[in-house]
């Protein structure tokens, strides 16, 4: 008993001791002409800025980070007003605390505190302002509840911590993920200052590497770590406006059902695939692939394009797509490139050079139009996977293949060395990339699916 009553002594004590910095009635008592909840909170946003308190954690996090009224609010609200609580929680406890931080309302109003986990700082402010310093701009405990709706922004991310991001699923490729990320970056840049009234010219990306060197799988990365929609196509299926077949604007036809504002495509990646498949002077179904090129050109050009939706009849709509960045890209497997042999300048075939920089001129003499070339602000180049980044790959316990089936099945199979050799050499000699690498963990789980006593609904 003896125990039992020093321990509630002990949480008492310390309750006392925040009770002098917070009372219960700072928040519930009744509002009164001379004091508001506003200058009310205003004045515990004060005292806790400036307060003794600093031997308790969380106290300690706000004085040092200067938390605005709003976050600590947040905080506060969070802990359900919890005295000791705020008295216990550890500084490494203090980062769960803030995600976790949703009430805003006395009820059911939720909103989600946007945390950078590197710094424990706050990446975006509360109610839509990103930086500066910020005041209470609502009367929580006096606003209805259906009047306690506030605006939720995206997060925001630095081309850094993307960057860091996307190195934990994709292996290698270490100068073409950088300029990758700078080019959607700068994008989103000018998409941003467009917002605003300014006009400017889009930056779309080219991207060339051999089969299986995760051309479509960066890309598919970087648009699930922004958070913004991703279109696959492949350019061997489109043809020229007026043809039978799909018209290259159709590519776009899936980000209308994603639009937040009337008659502008929000912001998206779209990889077009498969374009060396459009060389010139060759044609497919009896349509010049110089023209489907052309094609594309226009569609990379434009502000705004006519859709066509097929709900309920045909109907087109024009939409804006000047926030759509567009990334074009193939292997280029029997590319022509200059091979500098002394003063001699000669022509090799594709497969000795992904080491090699290529140029303009380089895809020109592949068979790209010119006109559509000069309409890519960055060329990036991806080389073939090494034997070393197969073996990483294979092995990534993000979104490596094994990881992948391991966590379908549940599985707790271990792969051993002699056979990660074995499947990292094979992938290697056929130069499948990390298809290779994919076809063959398929078929060793291909038992333990079959063995399975799951059923699967559909």
């Amino acid at each position: 008993m003896e125990k039992k009553q020093k321990k509630i002594n002990k949480y008492a004590s310390r309750s006392q001791m925040v009770e002098d910095i917070i009372t219960w009635n700072d928040f519930y008592g009744p509002a009164t002409k001379e004091a508001s909840y506003k200058e009310r909170f205003a004045k515990i946003h004060a005292r806790l800025l400036h307060s003794d308190g600093a031997k308790f954690p969380l106290v300690q996090f706000i004085q040092k980070h200067k938390l605005s009224a709003v976050e600590v609010f947040l905080l506060l609200r969070v802990s359900a007003l919890d005295t000791l609580r705020l008295v216990s929680v550890p500084l490494y406890k203090i980062t769960t605390l803030l995600q976790d931080a949703q009430i805003i309302g006395t009820r059911t109003e939720t909103m989600r505190i946007l945390l950078d986990r590197d710094s424990a700082l706050f990446t975006e402010r509360i109610f839509g302002v990103v930086g500066g310093t910020i005041d209470l701009k609502y009367n929580f405990l006096s606003v209805p509840a259906k009047a306690r709706k506030l605006p939720i922004k995206k997060r925001i991310f630095s081309p850094l911590r993307v960057l860091k991001e996307l190195n934990k699923y994709v292996i290698g490729q270490e100068a073409a993920k950088k300029q990758l990320v700078a080019g959607v970056f700068e994008h989103l840049a000018k998409c941003a200052r467009a917002k605003k009234g300014e006009t400017f010219t889009k930056s779309n990306i080219f991207i060339s590497g051999p089969t299986g060197c995760g051309k479509t799988y960066l890309c598919q990365c970087l648009a699930k770590i922004l958070n913004i929609p991703f279109i696959h196509a492949d350019a061997s299926q489109y043809t020229q406006t007026g043809y039978s077949g799909l018209n290259v604007s159709d590519i776009l036809t899936p980000l209308l059902s994603q639009c937040k504002e009337k008659g502008k495509l929000p912001v998206a990646i779209v990889f077009v695939d498969e374009i060396d498949k459009l060389r010139a002077n060759t044609e497919r179904w009896g349509v010049s692939s110089t023209n489907v090129q052309m094609e594309f050109l226009r569609l990379l050009e434009a502000k705004t394009v006519f859709l066509e939706q097929r709900l309920f009849g045909r109907t087109t709509t024009e939409v804006d797509i000047s926030q759509v960045l567009f990334v074009v890209g193939g292997a280029f497997e029997n590319l022509l490139v200059r091979h500098d042999a002394g003063k001699d300048i000669g022509f090799t075939k594709a497969p000795a050079v992904y080491g090699k920089t290529l140029t303009v001129d380089d895809y020109i003499q592949a068979g790209m139009v010119p006109e559509l070339m000069g309409r890519f602000t960055y060329l990036v180049q991806l080389s073939g996977l090494e034997k070393d980044e197969l073996r990483r790959i294979l092995l990534n316990p993000y979104h490596g293949p094994f990881q992948q089936y391991k966590d379908l099945l549940k599985s707790q199979q271990e792969l051993l060395p002699e056979l990660v050799e074995q499947m990292v050499d094979a992938a290697y000699e056929r130069r499948l990339g990390a298809r290779g690498l994919q076809q063959q963990v398929g078929r060793l789980f291909q038992e333990q699916f079959l063995q399975q006593s799951v059923q699967i609904e559909l």
